[in-house]
């Protein structure tokens, strides 16, 4: 069983691990023998994270959004395992559906800083590592990113960002052995999904029924896309993964909520 173990004797990064698509990568990645350090700044579920298995999950308080908190936490992974691998960037933001009109300036600065400024950061402080391990960086956009939604300029231009950022990283980087990629998930059963869902059978159908495969995704489907980018895909960099169930794909209906 051992030598099934895909991310045995590594170490992971991943940002905003304690719910949603995040939780579904920790939980992936440490099932696979890895060691997952996670960054968040939810106290009370990171400091409970387990999971049954070979890996483990260290937990680290860390404001993405804090420059000095993001090299002091990167500092003391390094110090206690060695190491980094993989950088799994995972934080974001969505502040709703709104026109331009809705929105402030501000609003649009802040879900850059959170979606955008943060990967950046992360991706600076954790590259050094990076280098020295050959490893790899997997940013999580969004289907927005490549196929924009009604009421969310912001939200969509901050994850089109991601992937560009994620490209021209690749580029630099490839000279350092280091894998730059990006996973654009579509609609995933997660607790804001479920949230903005809450009560409301006829949005949720026509939800499922952008998706070619008549469903919602898991979240731990985002964490075995990441973990194949960052294990088996060797001669992958500087692309988008999409894992939408089909939604970008055929003609579909022209959503406006």
């Amino acid at each position: 069983m051992a030598s099934g173990l895909r991310f045995k004797d590594k170490v992971a990064i991943i940002t905003g691990g304690c719910s949603g698509i995040g939780e579904g990568c920790v939980e992936v990645f440490a099932e696979n023998g890895g060691t997952v350090v996670v960054f968040d700044i939810n106290d009370e579920v990171g400091n409970s994270l387990s999971i049954p298995g070979p890996g483990k999950i260290v937990y680290i308080h860390c404001d993405v959004t804090d420059e000095q908190q993001i090299k002091k936490s990167i500092e003391s992974t390094v110090a206690k395992f060695g190491g980094i691998d993989c950088l799994v960037n995972d934080v974001g933001h969505d502040h709703g559906t709104h026109t331009i009109d809705e929105l402030t300036v501000e609003s649009f600065r802040q879900i850059l800083d959170v979606n955008v400024v943060s990967m950046f950061a992360m991706s600076k402080y954790a590259l050094p590592h990076l280098r020295k391990s050959r490893g790899s960086i997997v940013n999580i956009s969004s289907l927005g990113g490549t196929n924009a939604q009604a009421k969310k300029s912001t939200y969509c231009s901050s994850k089109g960002a991601v992937i560009s950022l994620s490209k021209a990283l690749a580029i630099d980087e490839a000279k350092n052995g280091v894998r730059v990629n990006t996973v654009c998930p579509g609609p995933i059963n997660t607790p804001l999904m479920r949230a903005w869902l809450e009560n409301d059978d006829e949005t949720r159908k026509q939800v499922e029924s952008w998706t070619q495969l008549g469903r919602f995704g898991e979240p731990r489907e985002i964490g075995l896309a990441c973990l194949f980018l960052a294990t088996e895909a060797t001669f992958t960099t500087g692309t988008e993964l999409m894992c939408t169930g089909g939604c970008e794909i055929g003609y579909g209906i022209k959503a406006d909520f």
